[in-house]
This record gives structure tokens, C-alpha cells and sequence, in this order.
């Protein structure tokens, strides 16, 4: 058996990792494996898993090239090289790691994965990226901006399966405003 902690939106910081992962591990059978999912939103994908495992994970997930949605997952290859550095085995051949990155994932890509406005806006928020389009569509209807629509959802806690609400929100936003 596995449990998760989870940072599907990149938003949490090496602290809350920590404290989450530390409180899991207590509450757990020691056979349990625990894990962590980071995104690298804000750029703590590798800083957030690193907690994770000091504080008694022992699953990472990563993903070659950081391949994921936002900014990417924690991206594996950096995050052995971090591990190796620091002495900590993985099990996973580096080198090999790198190259099949560079030459095999990247050129699949549609698109580099990089912490873009977009994405810290998402990390910084705190909320699930299949909010991006949502808001980008009601930024455009109602004359707004999407970094404030993802600003509130992030405000109000929101969680992915929302989405459905970001229309009315943009809506109470541009009457507040009074743009429509």
C-alpha cells in the first residue's frame, strides 16, 4: 500500500511538505510506503520532494523533462542529480536519465515545459491547472484578467472539479467592477 501527498497546483512550500508528509508518516503503519506528487509551478519541485523525503517519504514522483501539466512535474532527471549529489542513492542511472530527456521527451513535447506567468500564477493561486483555460475564457467574455480570476479561485480554496464555477465568479467580478 501507498498514500500520497499531493501538489497538484506547484503552490506549497518545502515547510508545508514537510509538516504534511511528517504528520502522515506519524499516523501510518511503518510498511505503508508514502508518497509525493509535486508540480513545479513555483519552481519547488525538486526543493518540495527533497522535504518529502526528509521527512519520511519514500516515493517520488517525477517525470523525464518534467513532462506534466503547468510548469511540469518535479523533473526526475534533476532531481537524482540533487540525490546523487547529496549522497542519497536512487537507483536510477543519471546519464541515462538525461539523455533520454533531452533526446527522447523533449522532442515530444508540444511545448517546453517552464515556469511561465501563467504557471506561477497557478502555483502562486494555489489552484489545479485545468482552471488556466477556464479563466482565459471568462477573462476574454467579461473584459478581465485571468491572473485576478486564478487570484480569487486561489482566495476562495477552490479545488479541481470546480471549474464549473469560474463563469459566475468572472461575472460577479465584472459587475463589481463595473465593467458590464
Amino acid at each position: 500500500n501507498c498514500v500520497y501527498i499531493t501538489d497538484s497546483a506547484g503552490y506549497m512550500l518545502p515547510d508545508d511538505v514537510s509538516s504534511r508528509v511528517a504528520l502522515a508518516r506519524a499516523e501510518l503503519r511503518p510498511e505503508t510506503e508514502l508518497g509525493f506528487h509535486g508540480h513545479h509551478n513555483m519552481a519547488m519541485g525538486i526543493a518540495n520532494s527533497l522535504a518529502a523525503v526528509e521527512a519520511g517519504a519514500n516515493r517520488i514522483d517525477g517525470s523525464l523533462a518534467g513532462l506534466g501539466a503547468g510548469a511540469g512535474n518535479t523533473p526526475l532527471e534533476v532531481f537524482v542529480a540533487v540525490c546523487e549529489r547529496m549522497g542519497v542513492e536512487t537507483g536510477v542511472d543519471l546519464f541515462k536519465a538525461m539523455d533520454i530527456a533531452e533526446d527522447k521527451i523533449v522532442p515530444m513535447m508540444d511545448h517546453l515545459v517552464r515556469v511561465d506567468r501563467d504557471a506561477l500564477t497557478l502555483g502562486y493561486a494555489g489552484v489545479y491547472s485545468s482552471f488556466l483555460l477556464f479563466a482565459k475564457r471568462s477573462a476574454q467574455k467579461y473584459n478581465l484578467s485571468s491572473r485576478d480570476i486564478l487570484v480569487e479561485l486561489g482566495r476562495r480554496r477552490t479545488v479541481g472539479g470546480q471549474e464549473d464555477m469560474i463563469e459566475d465568479l468572472a461575472l460577479d467580478m465584472a459587475r463589481a467592477r463595473g465593467t458590464i
